[in-house]
């Protein structure tokens, strides 16, 4: 049961979209927190939040460069996570068009 406990941990750490957008923009790239709320265009403080429900479960890491803190991904493989959750809702979206374009005509 750990484990289910667990994974639920890990998508309410996923459940918000900026954070899934921060996830999409670091795996592309590491940036500081300042460069995060630029791209996303959330607040300093709010973004400080996200980065914090992001690394309490490990999913990104800070390094720090002189004065600068920079976030990046943690695992590579939450991309992968992430891109495979996405292509399922596609499907689901898809599949919903069909049905309704089946009820018009």
């Amino acid at each position: 049961m750990k484990i289910y406990s667990l994974q639920a941990d890990l998508c309410k750490a996923l459940a918000h979209p900026v954070r899934l957008q921060i996830l999409d923009l670091l795996a592309k790239n590491e940036y500081t927190v300042e460069d995060l709320a630029k791209l996303t265009g959330s607040g300093q403080s709010n973004l400080s939040q996200h980065l914090g429900a992001l690394r309490q479960q490990k999913l990104v890491v800070p390094r720090r460069a002189g004065i600068n803190v920079y976030y990046g991904l943690a695992n590579p493989r939450i991309v992968d996570a992430c891109s495979l959750i996405k292509k399922l809702l596609v499907e689901l979206l898809e599949d919903e068009h069909r049905v309704v374009k089946k009820m018009e005509a």
